[in-house]
């Protein structure tokens, strides 16, 4: 068990020299030598361990066609950031020639992940259960039959 280091009354001003140098060489060695201190430790030193950067999440998208493509997100990221991510993805490879109507896309099919559609936009990504290396797919949000009635059925109520 450690115990705290404190200037004993007898022999005060020789025990306080020594909790002092004793006190010195704590710092110095921690000032030269972070990266060998555990994250515990630098806790409880009061250093800022939990907002070092942090690895993105790497993960990888299946497409309707069964071809996959990698997009990385960072670890707080929520599922309107991961789908921001595909795009930026899809954007980046496409030529130039090529349109792609986001709004279509996204109208008709969705990001999927274990069998739950990601549909919650502001939900973080790590509260869903997604991890580093997981794989998600697209999927038919709506079925295109639904969706031709419901332009059916405005135009009808338009009329």
């Amino acid at each position: 068990m450690l115990e705290t280091c404190e200037p004993a009354a007898a022999n005060h001003h020789y025990h306080h020299e020594l909790w002092t140098k004793a006190n010195n060489l704590c710092v110095s060695i921690t000032s030269h030598s972070m990266s060998s201190i555990s994250p515990r430790l630098l806790i409880k030193k009061g250093f800022a361990y939990h907002k070092m950067p942090q690895q993105p999440l790497n993960l990888s998208v299946i497409k309707l066609d069964g071809s996959t493509f990698e997009v990385q997100v960072p670890r707080t990221a929520t599922v309107a950031k991961l789908i921001e991510a595909v795009k930026d993805v899809f954007d980046q490879s496409a030529h130039d020639d090529e349109m792609i109507s986001w709004s279509h896309v996204w109208g008709h099919f969705c990001l999927c992940y274990n069998g739950e559609k990601l549909l919650d936009y502001k939900a973080y990504i790590r509260l869903i259960g997604i991890k580093d290396g997981d794989q998600l797919c697209f999927v038919r949000h709506r079925s295109v039959k639904y969706s031709e009635r419901e332009k059916r059925r405005a135009m009808i109520n338009y009329e």
